[in-house]
């Protein structure tokens, strides 16, 4: 009886698949708000929430249903979307302008922080800004959570920026994740070094790992690590071209743990485990080995009949960090690797697992140095400046990150068939292709912090000189403050606002327009204020 239950389900899937093969791709479009054509976002709240939900028959009968996201357009997400039963396929529409966003919205009691996507099943987003931050100032706890067993997941060129734990959660048996020319940035706690903080976070539901694969992506200003793994048996994982850039790192960087089959090749990981090795978490810098060993990159264990291939990747920590470390008695340099990963490797090719090249990146954010030599006169106290790469000290945005770097160095002449070391899809000094555009990066207007309480910066850019307005408006379209109305020569401009009407009177918080308006082009943006 039960071979042939097992029989009748293998014909099924077996038809299933057929037929979805033979259904014909089909396009959902879902409308979003248009922030320079549309003063009120409330009306556009859980547009894609509905669409998905309401479209129930169509999406369980025919697993190739799209549904298409507008460029320039932001879609808030006030409730939790799960697929249960039906592949959810999410992208963005190709072209120009700037990426889909999906960005958190209140809940019906007015708070906020619930996932915006929990997947039971299959999921695949492509071309998409993941927005972690909210508008009350903090920052999601798990964006998306993936909980279905045996469910293939595809992140492909998605801008992900803000999560207080992890960019990708698995918290399902047997899966398996494909990432492919992603940037995934500001994780963790901002003002706390108590946890947290990942690229990837394996939690313990997911006891195996069938696959992970990331290729051409870049993860940056993480507290904790790039790739958490506590008890997860990972069967496959392979990390080509991934630039990992300042991050914490209290526990390590890349912890394979119990991993059967793994290739690291062609990486860049700058200053990654900057706490070093420290007091305040001896404890939990440690691996099964003896002695203990804390590295760039951890294994656990090793297979007789496992593949491991790690080699040609670039290790390195700026001075700025290790000269912190040379003032602070109980701090030393990890390792790069731990000597399981030297077992692991052929003998004949221990000596390509990394080297040591310091870059200058175009435009990276610099080292949250300022956070170590604090945390480390006082581990305990728990608030540190607020001064990640995007925030209220006027740092960079994610579309502005440019991991390129000097065509002379090492990293860009020794990677192996003669291509660069590290992510360079995105990055305009060198690289292959640089054909898609990361969220925000055509803007030539930004305001930060946003959301803000007390001053708003505006920066922007004049191309044709000429006569410069800008405005600040409420959701209702009537005139908040006038900021500029003068002529400007053509350059970078940039002027704070404390958030006072043009009456002295302060605003209240909520959400605003801002529009500006030159020569050259008409550009507008919404404004979080948070009291």
């Amino acid at each position: 009886m039960k071979n042939s239950y097992l029989l009748l389900l293998l014909i099924f899937s077996i038809s299933f698949s057929l037929r979805a093969a033979t259904l014909e791709t089909r396009i959902v479009k879902v409308q979003g708000w248009d922030p320079a054509t549309n003063d009120d976002p409330t009306q556009f709240e859980n547009l894609l929430y509905d669409a998905v939900m309401q479209d129930s028959t169509q999406r369980k009968t025919n697993p190739n249903v799209i549904f298409e996201l507008n460029r320039d357009q932001i879609y808030f997400m006030g409730k939790q979307l799960s697929n249960y039963d039906f592949h959810l396929h999410i992208r963005g529409a190709e072209g120009e302008g700037l990426l889909p966003e999906i960005q958190g919205s209140g809940k019906s009691d007015g708070t906020y922080g619930l996932d915006y996507i929990v997947a039971y099943n299959d999921l695949t987003l492509e071309n998409l800004a993941i927005n972690g931050f909210l508008p009350d100032g903090g920052n999601q706890h798990w964006v998306i959570e993936l909980r279905g067993n045996g469910s293939t997941v595809h992140y492909n060129n998605v801008s992900w920026d803000g999560d207080r734990a992890a960019a990708v959660c698995a918290r399902a048996d047997s899966l398996k994740i494909y990432i492919k020319d992603c940037t995934m940035g500001n994780l963790g706690y901002r003002t706390t070094f108590g946890g947290n903080g990942r690229m990837i976070d394996l939690r313990p539901e997911a006891l195996y790992l069938d696959t992970l694969v990331i290729e051409n992506s870049t993860t940056y200003n993480s507290t904790d690590r790039i790739i958490r793994n506590m008890n997860t048996h990972i069967n496959y994982l392979y990390i080509d071209h991934l630039t990992a850039a300042n991050t914490v790192g209290r526990h390590g960087g890349i912890q394979l743990g119990d991993c059967k089959n793994a290739t690291i090749k062609n990486s860049i990981f700058a200053n990654v485990i900057m706490l070093g090795h420290c007091d305040a978490h001896i404890s939990e810098q440690t691996q099964p080995e003896t002695p203990p060993r804390f590295a760039v990159i951890t294994l656990d264990k090793i297979y007789a009949d496992g593949s491991y291939v790690i080699e040609n990747n670039n290790m390195f920590w700026d001075e700025s960090v290790t000269g912190v470390w040379n003032q602070l008695d109980s701090v030393s340099v990890p390792d790069f690797v731990n000597p399981l990963i030297k077992q692991a490797v052929d003998a004949d090719k221990v000596d390509q697992i990394y080297f040591s090249e310091p870059l200058s990146f175009t435009t990276m954010c610099a080292p949250q140095i300022s956070y170590i030599a604090l945390y480390y006169a006082d581990p305990n106290a728990g608030t540190y400046p607020d001064s990640w790469c995007v925030g209220g000290d006027g740092g960079y945005f994610p579309d502005e990150i440019d991991c390129s770097y000097s065509t002379s160095s090492k990293s860009y002449t020794e990677a192996e068939g003669g291509l660069p070391v590290g992510n360079l899809n995105y990055f305009k000094g060198i690289g292959t292709s640089n054909k898609n555009v990361l969220h925000g990066e055509q803007r030539s207007i930004k305001a930060f912090p946003n959301p803000f309480k007390e001053q708003l910066t505006i920066a922007y850019q004049v191309e044709l000189g000429g006569l410069v307005n800008l405005s600040v408006y409420d959701t209702n379209g009537r005139l908040v403050k006038n900021l500029i109305n003068q002529n400007q020569a053509e350059g970078r401009y940039q002027i704070a606002w404390d958030g006072r009407r043009s009456d002295g009177s302060a605003i209240v918080a909520g959400m605003y327009i801002y529009r500006i308006e030159t020569a050259s082009n008409v550009n507008s943006g919404s404004i979080r204020v948070i009291r």
